[in-house]
């Protein structure tokens, strides 16, 4: 049996990637296709919060760190679609979903005509404006909303009425892993909501590490060379480029993409901030991830008193192996490990999961599910940090927190589409500067 294959690094790169998640492996991609000299390193393994961890006692079973779903109309569906990679998987449940209140009532959820026609949860006015936006929520210009809080345009949409207004957060929340409304800009809102609508989402068989897995073969396949285990633990720029120290080697790059972690990572190897400044606090989250021998007898539900969700990811997804189901249990916004931990437990118990019925269990307390929210208070999408770095000539950066472009895994890969190419062509005109001298 061989183990992971690893790369010898060279002395000199056109690009230097650091960070091998998703973001760092598209810009690694887009970088070597474009015909660039490149090298991909990472602290640790491949996948960043997109691998997967193979849990049971015959490892067949996978957990994705929290519950990760794939927009199939969003950015990175159309960035992976042109390096040639077309996630596969199972469509998330939508039939049979439910709201929960915290006194462990379940409500059917507003999903389509019929179930909003059915649900308690809304009087027939709020039904009718309910229906009207989620009818016409693609027709919404987002970009228009970047100046007024999700929570704004929620309180707006529901003219008045309590019920109306949890549920359309409830919506929000599952559709942008948010939990403080009162800060997420609205344009992020009202474009997850209305990717969500309008092509749906998908759990991805083998989780997120089929991205992960897909990207690094296409990477080496274009010359990309891939080292794991390697941390960086020093960078800075010289007349004809960028040094870095890795593995008590030096590597001599035209240019770099720094994609490992969110800004406070950047702005360290950056050796300080290069004039982004205050940007939102990190999206946090508390998991609970089940293995379990039954259906839930709710298969999918969202909290109305408190932000939480419930899903079973596996099936759909192919995750386990068959008997198997893997449910993930989350509260958005993590609080205190104990109290977060009993919260999901009991939600869990109510949606029909008994201790008996559990193969394997974890829980992740505060997982970092997107760094630096897009806050009002920045200008929404559009306020994020370029991946050009100001006053750093030569050097990128990548990562959900970068670029005007999508949100969650979307960003990452936009983002890192975008730094691949800029850093492949600011490699080219700077060599060419240097030896036409």
């Amino acid at each position: 049996m061989t183990g992971p294959r690893v790369d010898a690094i060279g002395d000199r790169y056109d690009v230097v990637v650091v960070g091998g998640g998703p973001a760092g492996l598209t810009a690694g991609v887009t970088a070597a296709r474009a015909g660039a000299s490149v090298a991909l390193l990472d602290a640790r393994r491949l996948g960043g919060r997109s691998a997967v961890d193979r849990v049971g006692d015959t490892d067949d079973i996978l957990f994705n760190r929290g519950p990760h779903a794939f927009y199939q109309g969003g950015a990175a569906a159309s960035v992976l679609m042109s390096l040639g990679i077309r996630p596969t998987g199972g469509t998330a449940p939508v039939r049979g979903s439910w709201l929960y209140h915290d006194d462990g009532e379940f409500v059917l959820m507003p999903t389509g005509p019929t179930a909003l026609l059915r649900t308690q949860a809304l009087s027939i006015a709020s039904k009718v404006r309910a229906g009207a936006l989620l009818a016409g929520i693609g027709r919404i210009d987002a970009a228009a909303l970047s100046g007024r809080t999700a929570a704004e345009w929620i309180d707006e949409r529901s003219a008045g009425s309590a019920s109306a207004a949890a549920v359309l957060a409830a919506i929000v929340r599952v559709a942008t892993y948010a939990s403080d409304l009162d800060t997420l800009s609205a344009d992020v809102a009202v474009s997850q909501v209305a990717l969500a609508v309008k092509s749906g989402v998908r759990y991805l068989d083998g989780g997120f590490q089929q991205i992960v897995d897909r990207l690094e073969s296409v990477g080496r396949t274009a010359g990309m060379t891939v080292r794991t285990a390697t941390p960086v633990t020093s960078i800075r720029q010289t007349g004809t480029g960028w040094i870095l120290e890795a593995d008590g080697r030096r590597i001599d790059a035209g240019s770099i993409v720094l994609a490992a972690g969110g800004p406070d990572t950047a702005r360290r190897l950056l050796g300080g901030d290069p004039g982004w400044g205050t940007l939102g606090a990190d999206m946090t989250a508390a998991c609970l991830e089940l293995a379990v021998r039954v259906e839930p007898s709710r298969r999918f539900a969202l909290g109305l008193d408190s932000p939480l969700y419930l899903s079973t990811h596996c099936p759909p997804a192919d995750l386990a192996p068959p008997g198997i189901r893997v449910v993930h249990v989350m509260r958005y916004g993590s609080t205190s490990s104990d109290a977060d931990r009993a919260t999901l437990t009991t939600l869990a118990r109510r949606a029909g999961i008994t201790a008996e019925d559990v193969v394997e269990e974890r829980f992740l307390h505060r997982m970092v599910v997107a760094h630096a929210q897009a806050t009002v208070d920045r200008g929404g999408l559009s306020g994020r940090p370029l991946v050009t770095v100001p006053n750093r000539d030569g050097a990128f950066v990548a990562g959900d927190w970068v670029g005007p472009i999508g949100h969650l895994c979307d960003a990452s890969i936009a983002s890192g589409a975008d730094a691949g190419a800029r850093a492949a062509s600011h490699a080219r005109t700077h060599t060419t500067a240097v030896m036409s001298r």
